[in-house]
């Protein structure tokens, strides 16, 4: 071999050798590595780096690192965060309520919020002390001033002192809702009151909650409206029906929707496919394509979208041909529809998502806040471009000052 052929196999190899270590230092990661398409909630909103979860508030800025498995939105100033199997309350500073962890956590309802340990079901104050200990094995949150615990195999009703005010006798139950609770003996349902006095006898194969004076049970497996004094009301025999909204309700009636009202008339009927929107209007399906109608059968939005999200804080989304904008409830188009996918308007503002970037927008469609997701990133050093600066983030903390780039 010539003298000058060696040393360049060598020296091919040293370069190869280099550039195979820049590859792995510097091997891109998806872009999924970052997801901050969720929606603000008492001022703050979840981010996702690496798959661990913080949040941030409108400026951008990290207020809670990203360091949990799973973390719910705030609500009423709580969020709940996972951390391998264990769960807790943190504030919106980040601090931890209770130094305790527990096996499962449901959302403060009042002042009361259930939890797990140990296989039992208590509940906790806004101390994050445990007003009512974890001696049930099942539990629900309080709904008014009752909730519905169980006892070896029997539920009965306690009061926010934890006091049992309906002893545990029944099957099955349900909280109380407009003074009256559903329960269940020897496989029927009935109705009860805040005394446990039987209100409504145990005739039902089902019953729901009353809403507005209305529920819907199934009595001889036919489903029907009752009001409180147990009347069926209207001639018509449904397949399901919904909660009443603004004396309205969402029913299903020979395999089409339909709407009606708390007489039991039906006031639309025939459509294909329907849902209920919070602002009492109701979005209806016609040739593959949606549209909104008020109770009435008005249509107010013609059927022109692939699909429509339900309206919020007097928004809804949109989509046509894969893409998502905004509506408002006039039916006018505010956000176009150029976004990769969307999000429900909370807090006054909207995540969409762009590509890589996520936006936020306000009810004019003005982008207030962006999030880039850099190429360069590592799995150890997430770049993050916030507006017009640069954030780096390791393991989903922030470890430098936000540099200004042009």
């Amino acid at each position: 071999m010539s003298k000058y052929i060696k040393p360049l196999i060598v020296a091919i190899a040293f370069c190869l050798l280099i550039v195979s270590a820049k590859a792995k230092q510097f091997k891109a990661i998806p872009a999924s590595s970052l997801n901050a398409g969720y929606s603000f909630k008492d001022g703050l909103c979840k981010i996702k780096i690496n798959d661990k979860y913080g949040f941030i508030n409108k400026e951008g800025n990290t207020i809670v690192e990203c360091q949990f498995d799973y973390a719910s939105d705030f609500q009423n100033g709580f969020a709940i965060v996972r951390i391998a199997d264990k769960y807790s309350f943190i504030l919106k500073n980040g601090l931890k309520l209770t130094q305790q962890d527990y096996e499962y956590l449901e959302p403060f309802e009042g002042n009361r919020a259930l939890f797990k340990k140990g296989g039992k079901f208590g509940y906790l104050d806004f101390n994050g002390q445990e007003v009512i200990a974890n001696v049930f094995q099942l539990g629900m949150s309080f709904e008014g001033d009752y909730a519905v615990v169980k006892k070896g195999s029997l539920s009965g009703f306690i009061d926010r002192d934890g006091a049992e005010k309906i002893r545990p006798q029944y099957s099955f139950a349900l909280n109380f809702t407009e003074g009256l609770a559903p329960v269940m003996q020897n496989g029927k349902w009935g109705y009860i009151d805040y005394s446990g006095n039987e209100i409504l006898s145990f005739q039902y194969e089902i019953a729901s909650n009353f809403k507005e004076g209305r529920a819907t049970v199934i009595k001889n497996n036919q489903t029907v409206i009752i009001n409180t004094k147990g009347e069926e009301m209207g001639q018509s025999t449904f397949q399901n029906i919904s909660e009443y909204v603004d004396g309205f309700a969402l029913c299903i009636i020979d395999d089409k929707f339909g709407i009606v009202n708390k007489e039991g008339a039906l006031k639309v009927s025939g459509l294909n496919n329907a849902f209920q929107s919070s602002n009492g209007m109701y979005a209806f399906n016609r040739n593959d394509l949606w549209g909104f109608i008020t109770a009435e059968g008005k249509e107010v939005v013609n059927p022109i979208y692939s699909a429509v999200g339900d309206f919020k804080e007097g928004m809804a989304k949109v989509q046509m041909d894969g893409k998502f904008g905004y509506i408002n409830e006039s039916g006018n188009l505010i956000v176009p529809i150029i976004y990769d996918s969307a999000n429900d308007y909370s807090d006054d503002m909207a995540s969409v998502k762009m590509s890589n970037t996520y936006y936020f927008l306000d009810k004019t469609g003005l982008e207030k806040l962006s999030l880039i997701f850099n190429d360069d990133s590592e799995s150890e050093r997430i770049i993050v471009k916030v507006n017009q600066k640069e954030s780096l983030y390791g393991d989903g903390k922030p470890v430098t000052a936000t540099i200004e780039k042009e």
